[in-house]
C-alpha cells in the first residue's frame, strides 16, 4: 500500500473530524509546500474569511496527518472531501467539479517522503484575487452573526494564530479587526460583536 498523508494547516490540524480523526497513525510539523492566504470566503462559516492556496500569501506552519496503512488513496480522498465539506458519515465519494465552490483535492507525491499528501484548493474563481484586510475584517466580524458557535471569522483567525498559521496579511487582517470593533484583543473583539448581537 502506498504512503498517505493530508496536508493540515488551518482548522484541520486540531479539529480532523470524526472519519479522519481515528485513522491518524503519525503527525509531522512541516510547513506548507506552496504559499497560503486569507483569500476565499467561506459559506458555511457565515462568509468569514478563510485560508487556502493562494499566490499572495506565503507557507505556514502545517502539519502531515498520516493515515494507516490500510487507507486506499481513494478512501482518503473521500474521506478529506467529506471532512471539509460536513459531509461525514454520508458516505458520499470525491469527484472534481469546476464551480466557484467546489472544493477539490489535491496531490503533492513525495512531501515528507510519503507517496501522496492530499490537501484541499478551489478553482480560481472560488478565492479573492487580491485580499484586502480591511474586506477581510469586515467579513470576520459580519461573520459572527451568522456562523454557528465557535465557527466565526474571528475564532478561525485566533484557532490558526494559536496554530502558529501567519500568512502575509495575518498582522494587518488581525489590526483592521481591532480597529473595527475598538478592541485591544481579538478574544475582546469577539465578545463586544457578541454582546451587540445578543442586544439587538
Amino acid at each position: 500500500m502506498s504512503s498517505i498523508g493530508i496536508l493540515a494547516y488551518g482548522s484541520l490540524v486540531r479539529d480532523p473530524g470524526i472519519e479522519i480523526g481515528p485513522v491518524i497513525v503519525q503527525r509531522i510539523s512541516a510547513r506548507t509546500p506552496f504559499p497560503v492566504e486569507y483569500a476565499r470566503f467561506s459559506g458555511t462559516r457565515g462568509g468569514a474569511p478563510t485560508v487556502v492556496p493562494h499566490s499572495s500569501g506565503n507557507p505556514v506552519t502545517a502539519e502531515v496527518l498520516v493515515l494507516s496503512d490500510s487507507m486506499s488513496l481513494e478512501e482518503a480522498k473521500n474521506l478529506l472531501w467529506r471532512r471539509e465539506t460536513r459531509n461525514e458519515g454520508s458516505g458520499r465519494a470525491y469527484q472534481e467539479r469546476f464551480g466557484p465552490n467546489a472544493v477539490l483535492v489535491r496531490d503533492s507525491p513525495g512531501f515528507c517522503n510519503l507517496d501522496h499528501v492530499l490537501y484541499t484548493d478551489f478553482n480560481p474563481s472560488g478565492k479573492l484575487t487580491a485580499p484586502d484586510p480591511r474586506e477581510l475584517a469586515r467579513a470576520a466580524v459580519e461573520s459572527v452573526a451568522k456562523a454557528m458557535s465557535g465557527k466565526d471569522g474571528i475564532s478561525y483567525l485566533m484557532d490558526l494564530i494559536s496554530a502558529g498559521v501567519v500568512t502575509a496579511l495575518t498582522a494587518r487582517y488581525q489590526k483592521e479587526i481591532l480597529i473595527v470593533t475598538n478592541s485591544g484583543s481579538l478574544r475582546e473583539a469577539l465578545n463586544t460583536v457578541t454582546m451587540r448581537i445578543q442586544q439587538r
